[in-house]
């Protein structure tokens, strides 16, 4: 059998979302040094790590309806209580905000780089 033309990592990627929690602050220095900046980068990282968990929350919802999708013994009850779970749609409303609060900031900062 020939071997696989793809090569593994010596270090796994982290998923974004690890990444984005992790995150200390603006990494990039050429933004940090502008110091009229100061507030608008610390509000993107919130709307990052807002959005983040968001999607987090999520991703949870969506692994607990593959989980029910695939159970063999799934029960009526078991979907109607998922499918009722409204922290799902606030997650989603989060999301939406978060990307679009994060968007608009981009585009301030984008403007300012003139």
């Amino acid at each position: 059998m020939p071997a696989p033309t793809h090569e593994r990592r010596a270090t796994p990627r982290r998923r974004l979302r690890d990444r984005i929690a992790s995150h200390g602050g603006n990494a990039n220095r050429a933004l940090a040094r502008r110091h009229d900046l100061a507030n608008l980068l610390m509000l993107v990282d919130d709307d990052l790590r807002e959005t983040a968990l968001a999607l987090g929350g999520i991703e949870q919802f969506l692994g607990c309806a593959l989980t029910l999708i695939e159970k063999p013994d799934l029960t009526r009850e078991e979907l109607a209580t998922l499918a009722g779970d409204d922290g799902v749609r606030e997650r989603i409303d989060l999301l939406a905000d978060n990307l679009a609060s994060l968007r608009r900031r981009m585009g301030q900062i984008a403007a300012s780089l003139k």
